[in-house]
């Protein structure tokens, strides 16, 4: 495995560094727009005075620069409004007597993009353009031939870093309706005070129907059947159009989508909010060069394409075992049939650091340091080692975390010191990543948790095949 030497705290340059931006944002004032926005988000989690309005403030202006890189900058507004709701829930579900918090999903979104992206640029550092395509199941793009005005094409590197933009800022966008019940119950302890009570809020979805439903699941599972295989010089995504009318992937998507899921919700209105921007003319690059008359063209090579491709990741990543029977809703991920996914997944799981829980008014994060990572490529397999470090500071509330895990199982057990805690958190983060994706000799993970001594308390290679 890729080893790491050093237990010092990751500097906010190294991340920049591993980041690479200039190889995906090729204007210079787009680029430094997006590099100054997200330097301040990490130099804010570096800080010791930990700031969460600052962190949030500011990761709301890195939304905006990084959106508006693409002309999309109405996205920072679904964005604002999902901070305020998400306030909101941080006291609707704060329950002392049974435990309940929220804990935070939009600052979540940015580390878990730029955990991501620093894998991804860390690969094609170590590969070749053929093997960085076949890589991330990519190519050059050529849109500019089918007939959509844009100024020039994205080329391999471009493509996988919208593509991944994409999936990590809107993976968890529909979190709220999924914790629709909670708002619910959160006002009632209030209200029932005085003999008053409140019912969970009634959704009802008036732009869509259940035959657009059906044809967006019916794309998704094309795209997923045929394992992202690229046709048409790499504009298109082949579909497996074979019995498609009973695809399981289909009526899983479809179910979840039923249920509120988060994943299933957050990858529809992800597609809906891009296809809106373009339908609307909201565009300011290209209000007056995509119109009804062309944007036939844009649905068929952009919509229906990756941004399709991007949906189903997204709705893909909450999938998992069902709790009638234990039995998966889907195939466990692998990365060299849905790399982007499985790279999801991945950040998505271990992105417990910085992620401010509201159990308290004040609130807590089990650790926030950004990890360390290290990743070897070799004969088409990766190595990849991510080491986190607990503080002093932390350790109390980290064990209470461990603590209560244990409570939920109900099996007596009391944690009192950090090791054991490591234990605890760390394995459920393991348990909770080989259920998703398939860890092995192609994919390797280790994943360790240092002391700020350097010590460390907690060291495993996760292996699906193996474990029990």
């Amino acid at each position: 495995m890729a080893k790491m030497k050093s237990s010092k705290q990751i500097t906010t340059k190294k991340i920049l560094d591993e980041l690479r931006f200039h190889d995906y944002i090729s204007r210079s004032k787009e680029n430094k727009r997006v590099l100054s926005a997200c330097r301040k988000v990490l130099n804010t989690q570096a800080s010791k005075t930990y700031n969460q309005a600052k962190e949030r403030e500011q990761t709301l202006d890195f939304i905006q620069a990084l959106w508006g890189k693409f002309d999309c900058e109405q996205v920072a507004e679904k964005f604002d409004n999902f901070v305020k709701i998400e306030q909101a829930l941080y006291g609707l579900e704060r329950d002392k007597e049974k435990g309940g918090r929220y804990r935070d999903h939009f600052v979540h979104m940015f580390n878990t993009f730029i955990f991501g992206l620093r894998i991804i640029s860390n690969l094609f550092g170590k590969v070749n353009e053929d093997e960085g395509k076949e890589l991330f199941k990519v190519e050059n793009e050529d849109l500019v031939s089918v007939g959509l005005p844009f100024s020039s094409n994205y080329n391999y590197k471009q493509r996988t870093f919208y593509l991944w933009m994409l999936i990590s800022t809107f993976h968890d966008i529909a979190i709220p309706f999924q914790h629709m019940p909670k708002i619910g119950e959160g006002i009632t302890r209030f209200v029932e005070e005085f003999g008053w009570v409140v019912s969970e809020p009634i959704l009802t979805m008036s732009n869509f129907d259940s035959s657009q439903l059906y044809y967006y699941f019916t794309m998704l599972s094309e795209i997923y059947n045929s394992k992202l295989k690229l046709a048409e010089d790499g504009n298109r995504y082949e579909r497996d159009l074979v019995n498609i009318s009973k695809s399981y992937v289909a009526k899983t998507l479809g179910r979840a989508f039923d249920r509120r899921e988060h994943g299933a919700l957050s990858g529809f209105f992800m597609l809906k909010t891009i296809e809106e921007i373009f339908l609307l003319g909201l565009s300011k690059r290209y209000r007056d060069k995509i119109g009804l008359k062309n944007f036939d063209i844009y649905d068929e090579y952009v919509l229906q394409q990756d941004i399709a491709r991007a949906a189903l990741a997204i709705s893909l990543h909450t999938l998992t075992k069902k709790k009638e029977t234990g039995h998966p809703e889907i195939v466990p991920i692998k990365f060299d049939e849905y790399p982007l996914t499985f790279l999801l997944i991945l950040s998505d799981e271990l992105q417990e650091y910085h992620r401010h829980e509201g159990g308290t008014i004040l609130g807590n994060t089990k650790f926030r340091c950004q990890p360390k990572i290290s990743l070897s490529y070799k004969k088409k397999n990766i190595d990849l080692n991510v080491a986190f470090s607990l503080n002093k500071k932390e350790e109390k509330y980290f064990i209470e975390e461990a603590n209560a895990i244990e409570s939920k199982k109900h099996n007596g057990k009391k944690i009192n010191d950090v090791e054991k805690a490591a234990k605890v958190i760390m394995g459920s983060i393991c348990d909770n990543l080989v259920e998703k994706i398939i860890l092995n000799e192609k994919f390797k993970l280790e994943i360790k948790l240092c002391k700020s001594t350097g010590d460390t308390i907690f060291e495993q290679v996760i292996n699906t095949k193996t474990k029990d």
